[in-house]
């Protein structure tokens, strides 16, 4: 049967549910699935720190679960994977013989993210192998790189250890971290700011997060308030849905203060507030408001 790209995304958005599973438990994030005749018959991720076990890759373990109960020949077989397979990988798709590899992101794209990766593709090797394996590549790009990005991962680790732990203390660290990021910075963030307190309040904002006014426009303005609806790529909101938590308890319980600190820098009469009826993923846009206290 050949596959069309709507049966690629398909089979790959369980593939990136396994990955979410495995960020979830503490391990690597990939996942693999093995599908024959239009079906997903196996479906595995990395359990490599779980099992203290190097060679325990995504697609590694799929193609044990799948030998145990097939046999160790797959012809016929597609692996779909969040990431390019790895040089041992590849080696063992290749004596399983499976006939068709799918892939999200490649190896060339996370290194490029800072990830420490043997770079050598598996097309390169595969040009070798005794034989032929289809290769497809980029179904669902962009959603695979979410799960390699260094600073959604950092934020699960720490969401992670904050819901055993309590909020209190990451809520401590984010704004000892903002705080510092603006005693550090703050001749060059006080020359670029301007307007009322609160517009240089909203620019300071933008400021630490790297993003265009566009991304998070005003939509409402006076002498003492604003509002904007931020719509920009949000590694809190990914870390999120990876750890199956609620944005409304975590951004109030985490980020909320953090955000006022900062713009406490401006003016200690400085406010921030956000409409928790109007938060992403629930809505399509985060509703934040900066108030000047009288």
């Amino acid at each position: 049967m050949t596959m069309r790209n709507e049966d690629y995304e398909r089979f790959m958005r369980i593939a990136l549910e396994e990955a979410r599973i495995s960020l979830k438990e503490g391990n690597k994030g990939f996942g693999a699935v093995l599908v024959k005749d239009d079906k997903a018959i196996v479906r595995a991720h990395d359990t490599e720190i779980d099992d203290s076990d190097p060679t325990a890759h995504a697609e590694i373990n799929a193609i044990k679960k799948a030998s145990k109960k097939y046999g160790k020949d797959l012809t016929g077989w597609v692996i779909i994977s969040t990431h390019e397979p790895c040089p041992m990988c590849t080696g063992a798709i290749i004596w399983a013989k499976v006939s068709e590899i799918v892939y999200g992101c490649s190896i060339k794209d996370t290194i490029k993210l800072g990830r420490t990766m043997v770079d050598l593709s598996c097309r390169v090797m595969l040009e070798k192998s005794p034989w032929k394996v289809k290769i497809v590549e980029g179904i669902l790009k962009e959603e695979c790189l979410k799960l390699y990005n260094e600073e959604i991962r950092r934020l699960v680790t720490k969401l992670r250890a904050a819901m055993d732990d309590g909020w209190k203390g990451i809520e401590k660290y984010f704004i000892e971290r903002r705080i510092r990021w603006f005693e550090e910075n703050k001749d060059n963030i006080l020359r670029k700011v301007n307007g009322t307190e609160v517009e240089k309040a909203y620019q300071l904002l933008l400021m630490k997060i790297g993003i265009k006014e566009s991304e998070a426009p005003i939509i409402e303005k006076s002498q003492n308030r604003v509002v904007f609806h931020s719509r920009n790529f949000c590694p809190v909101l990914e870390a999120c849905k990876i750890l199956e938590l609620d944005t409304r308890n975590v951004c109030k319980a985490v980020f909320e203060k953090s955000s006022e600190e900062l713009i406490k820098k401006i003016n200690p009469k400085l406010r921030f507030i956000r409409n928790y009826k109007c938060i992403r993923p629930h809505t399509t846009y985060c509703e934040e408001i900066i108030i000047l206290e009288k």
